[in-house]
């Protein structure tokens, strides 16, 4: 088992490694006064990161072409994200689909799914 300053060292080593940068998002939803609601996405908070695409489908949905693009999110292990957010990437915004919670990992992991 890694002494836990050790293991910051090497969390911290692995962040300055992340080349792009990442947005969180959060929902909030407020009554639009006729008994429904109105969806807002706030920034939750920013990250470094790296994006690596996972697969790629397509389905015909109407006669057109829709892709179905899944990717892995890597981040600081401090980064505090869940299923709840939306991520945001220069190459697009994302869905959260699964967040691999580890505590003794060094860098945290999302499942995305671009909207």
């Amino acid at each position: 088992m890694l002494p836990s300053a050790e293991l910051d060292q090497i969390r911290t080593d692995l962040e300055t490694t992340l080349p792009d940068a990442g947005t969180i998002y959060s929902l909030s939803r407020t009554s639009d006064g006729m008994g429904g609601w109105a969806d807002t996405w706030g920034t939750a908070g920013t990250c470094a990161c790296r994006l690596d695409f996972i697969a790629g489908v397509e389905s015909v949905t109407a006669g057109a072409l829709i892709p179905y693009l899944r990717a892995i999110v890597t981040m600081p292990q401090s980064t505090t994200i869940t299923t709840q957010n939306r991520f945001e990437h220069s190459s697009g915004t994302y869905t959260v689909q699964s967040v691999n919670l580890g505590s003794w990992l060094g860098v945290k992991r999302a499942t995305v799914q671009k909207v």
